[in-house]
């Protein structure tokens, strides 16, 4: 006898596709610029861990997330960020109405509390930007923390270096990111789940945020001690707060 139970289950998760239909719905999430919803038909699919490859640090990258990392905010999630190379600028965060008290940097101690705090992020409700430059994360790695996302329902964002867009990814969303000149980036899409990918797009820099968009100079890691513990946890407010995880 089949267990309803989990058939129902099944049925109700985001990832799940029944075959009376043509294509899979594509629940997504506005980015915040009209350009760039139609380029990904609709937005950042949700529920969904996305792979974003910039060619290099600073080529505008956190400017396409400030909406999503603002909405997410302030309907009272987390946002962590996880393994940044580099200390993010808080009045820009502040600028775009990012709550500061919302937003944790967590610098991991090896590639397992990586792992830990990116599933464990996810499936608590927080919007995690994670890094992936310190060791890359293997398929079976990238799939669980994409069954996480689509489990909790939330987009996941993975920040990953060229040189990954010669192997395969669980992403539903694979964005390569470079910056042809200091005013426009160029967004290419290389992988979106049931769309051919390829397509292209130029979109201009955002003026009012400019350079502040990008990570700054001074290296997160000279801010921390290096005390043993599992991560630690900024809350970058004027009360930052360290955390054990």
């Amino acid at each position: 006898m089949p267990n309803n139970n989990i058939i129902s289950q099944l049925l109700n998760r985001h990832d799940t596709w029944q075959g009376l239909s043509k294509r899979a719905p594509q629940r997504s999430i506005a980015t915040g610029e009209k350009s760039i919803d139609s380029l990904l038909h609709g937005g950042w699919p949700s529920a969904s861990l996305i792979e974003l490859i910039p060619r290099r640090h600073g080529v505008g990258e956190l400017s396409l997330l400030l909406p999503t990392i603002g909405e997410y905010c302030r309907n009272d999630h987390l946002s962590v960020w996880l393994n940044p190379p580099f200390q993010p600028y808080a009045p820009t965060l502040a600028a775009a109405g990012i709550p500061l008290q919302k937003v944790l940097v967590v610098q991991s101690r090896s590639h397992q509390e990586w792992l830990w705090v990116a599933e464990q992020s996810i499936r608590s409700n927080a919007l995690l930007l994670a890094w992936t430059e310190k060791k890359l994360p293997s398929y079976t790695e990238m799939r669980k923390l994409q069954l996480a996302a689509a489990d909790a329902g939330h987009v996941a964002f993975l920040f990953s270096p060229e040189s990954v867009l010669s192997a395969s990814s669980p992403a539903a969303l694979r964005l390569e990111i470079d910056a042809p000149d200091t005013n426009n980036m160029q967004l290419t899409v290389h992988k979106l789940r049931g769309f051919p990918a390829g397509e292209t797009l130029l979109v201009a820099r955002e003026k009012r945020l400019g350079a502040q968009c990008s990570l700054s100079k001074l290296p997160i890691n000279s801010l921390l001690p290096s005390a043993d513990r599992r991560a630690d946890i900024v809350a970058y407010n004027n009360k930052a707060q360290r955390l054990s995880l």
